[in-house]
């Protein structure tokens, strides 16, 4: 795999190597005229390492596509480059992708985990228990009680129950969905009607995800709301949706 400094214009043969000219710095009024040099890739298949190490790299997909071109370029032996001289050869290379870093790479990485499983059941070789009688003790002894935070107050008690209910959580998906579809019905030039209207519904989706958050902090009470990573990340969203609606509204 050989190539000239300046492929664009350089022959085909290396015997020919003949000048070329350089422009220092890109500036077109200080041109230089030098020795044309031919080098070899990098990655080539002159010889059994320098084709492994080439597999190799194709196999982690850095920078495969570069050499999948030079292959098609390559002619002969101590020839240039010529332009898709041999196409075929992209089919070895897709064929070596499929079989190699897709498939045995995966099996040799399975082949590993499936070792190491077999020396872990070594150790309870002498055991009584089966794997899966182990797992149940082990999942037992590791198991933690889940908290569920119940009000005790009445009216605070109405309003856990409504906002924990399937109904009030299916009805609060719907309107995630419906406003992401709003937000995304933006497109460059729409009519000032129309904007309008997309602003109006962002309000209304705000105001109720807004009270959401009210219902859900007096259900639950600071402590108990904001224990809850999704509880952070709804406040963050309204907090941020409420700022955008008042800093669109200031310009």
């Amino acid at each position: 795999m050989l190539a000239a400094e300046d492929p664009l214009s350089a022959p085909t043969h290396p015997g020919n190597k003949g000048q070329h000219i350089i422009y220092q710095g890109g500036d077109i009024t200080k041109p230089t005229i030098e020795e044309r040099k031919w080098d070899r890739y990098k990655f080539n298949f002159d010889d059994v390492a320098k084709a492994m190490l080439t597999l190799f790299t194709v196999s982690t997909f850095e920078g495969w596509p570069q050499l999948l071109y030079v292959a098609i370029d390559s002619k002969a032996e101590d020839e240039g480059l010529y332009h898709n001289y041999r196409p075929m050869v992209a089919i070895f290379f897709i064929i070596y992708i499929i079989i190699i870093a897709f498939f045995m790479v995966n099996i040799f990485v399975g082949f590993v985990i499936v070792t190491f499983q077999n020396e872990g059941e070594q150790e309870y070789k002498n055991c009584e228990l089966d794997k899966n009688q182990r797992n149940c003790i082990e999942f037992a002894l590791k198991a933690k009680p889940v908290r569920r935070y119940i009000p005790k107050a009445r009216i605070q008690y109405k309003i856990w129950w409504f906002v924990t209910s399937q109904y009030f959580e299916y009805t609060i998906f719907v309107l995630i969905m419906v406003n992401t579809l709003t937000l995304a019905m933006k497109f460059y030039g729409q009519p000032k009607d129309y904007t309008k209207a997309l602003d109006i519904l962002n309000i209304i989706f705000t105001t109720v995800f807004a009270f959401e958050f009210l219902f859900k902090l007096m259900a639950f009470k600071f402590k108990n709301y904001f224990g809850d990573a999704w509880n952070v990340f709804d406040f963050i969203i309204v907090l941020g949706s409420f700022i955008d609606i008042i800093y669109g509204e200031v310009n």
